[in-house]
């Protein structure tokens, strides 16, 4: 697993690069010719690499069906960008299919990176160990922080508001806050502030995440993308991590049960 999540990881990386210099007009056309064989020569391993990392995820989840989403939104666009490769390899990169490459590129790499971003999620969600924390203590502290290793799609700010005193519960603190931020993209419009609300009620550690709010303390929020197997990801994420999930209209309730 370790080989494949590498591959995977060198390989996004790569095309984010190209995808980045199609688009910067201070980078030359042969520059960018000269890393297109380099990329495609890569996209056969990288598949190789996500369906063993999506056959691990079904393992993890032997009833679920998000393994089968994930691959079948994965392999139609590894396929395209294979395609667009091969078919720019070899011919003169001119203005006009260089525009059209910075586009196409631009959006499968940040397709791509949300796939790896859900795989990531859900392979965390399974292995990780459960500590004692305090919810809102554990936000403020993993959500704002810097990503590594990874290329969020954007930074926005979610209102989080907290009914205090709140106990520590037991949670696997990578996994769940991760599964709060890709909540909150999921709900959020594009320049909207979504909400965070923390309290107890009956024993139960509650945080809920709207679509919207318009009161509570700002907080800086990584996100790395919203794709057709986000939603269900996100409750297998939920599963894996031992945190009970429902869902109203504009809003997601998240619950661990205290003590």
């Amino acid at each position: 697993m370790d080989t494949a999540r590498g591959t995977v990881r060198d390989a996004l990386g790569s095309l984010g690069n190209l995808a980045l210099l199609s688009g910067s007009a201070k980078v030359g056309s042969k520059a960018i010719a000269g890393v297109l064989p380099d990329v495609l020569a890569a996209c056969a391993p990288t598949r190789a690499a996500l369906l063993t990392l999506i056959e691990g995820l079904r393992r993890q989840l032997p009833s679920s069906q998000v393994p089968d989403q994930i691959e079948e939104f994965v392999l139609p666009r590894l396929a395209e960008l294979e395609e667009e490769l091969a078919g720019r390899v070899n011919e003169p990169l001119r203005t006009p299919e260089r525009l059209g490459l910075d586009r196409v590129l631009g959006r499968l790499s940040r397709e791509l990176d949300a796939v790896q971003s859900l795989l990531e999620l859900l392979e965390v969600a399974g292995y990780e160990s459960p500590f004692p924390f305090k919810v809102s203590e554990l936000l403020k502290q993993r959500l704002p922080a810097s990503p590594s290793g990874r290329r969020p799609a954007r930074r926005f700010t979610a209102r989080l508001s907290v009914t205090d005193p709140l106990p520590e519960v037991l949670l696997k603190p990578r996994a769940f806050s991760t599964l709060v931020a890709a909540a909150a993209e999921l709900l959020s419009d594009p320049d909207g502030s979504p909400g965070i609300s923390i309290a107890v009620r009956k024993g139960t550690v509650e945080i809920y995440i709207s679509s919207a709010a318009a009161a509570g303390a700002g907080l800086v929020v990584w996100g790395y993308g919203v794709i057709a197997p986000s939603h269900a990801a996100i409750r297998a994420a939920a599963e894996l991590t031992d945190v009970e999930i429902s869902e109203g209209e504009g809003g997601i309730l998240l619950g661990l049960r205290a003590g």
